[in-house]
C-alpha cells in the first residue's frame, strides 16, 4: 500500500472508490500512516511494484487523462456516442457556412 498512496489525492480516490474507510477523519494522517508502514521493515520488493511503477508511469500523461474522460463521458454507451459524433459533425458543417458566408459577404463572389 505504501507504492500507491504518496499524496493526499492518492487517499482520496482509495477513499472515494471504496477501497479503504475514513474512520480517522484526517486525510493527511492517514497519508502519513500508509507513508511509515515499512519504514523499520527491509522488505525484499512487492509483487505490484512494476505494476504501481506502469501506472505512475501512464497517470503523468495529459492525453491518457482526456481519453478517459471522452470514453466516460462521451462514449459510455451507444445513444451518447452517436450524439456526440453527430453534434461534432454539426458543429464542423455550421464552421464551414459560416466561413463560405464571410468570404461570399467579403469578396463578393457568388456560388
Amino acid at each position: 500500500m505504501d507504492h500507491l498512496i504518496d499524496t493526499t489525492k492518492d487517499v482520496d480516490l482509495l477513499i472515494e472508490k471504496g477501497i479503504i474507510v475514513n474512520c480517522v477523519g484526517d486525510i493527511e494522517a492517514i497519508t502519513k500512516m500508509f507513508n511509515s508502514l515499512c519504514s523499520h521493515i527491509a522488505l525484499r520488493g512487492s509483487l505490484y511494484y512494476e505494476d504501481a511503477k506502469k501506472m505512475k508511469a501512464h497517470y503523468k500523461y495529459p492525453w491518457n487523462h482526456l481519453k478517459a474522460t471522452l470514453k466516460s463521458v462521451y462514449f459510455s454507451n451507444l445513444w451518447t456516442g452517436t450524439a456526440t459524433v453527430a453534434a461534432a459533425f454539426l458543429l464542423i458543417l455550421t464552421a464551414i457556412q459560416t466561413i463560405c458566408s464571410v468570404k461570399q459577404v467579403r469578396y463578393g463572389t457568388s456560388t
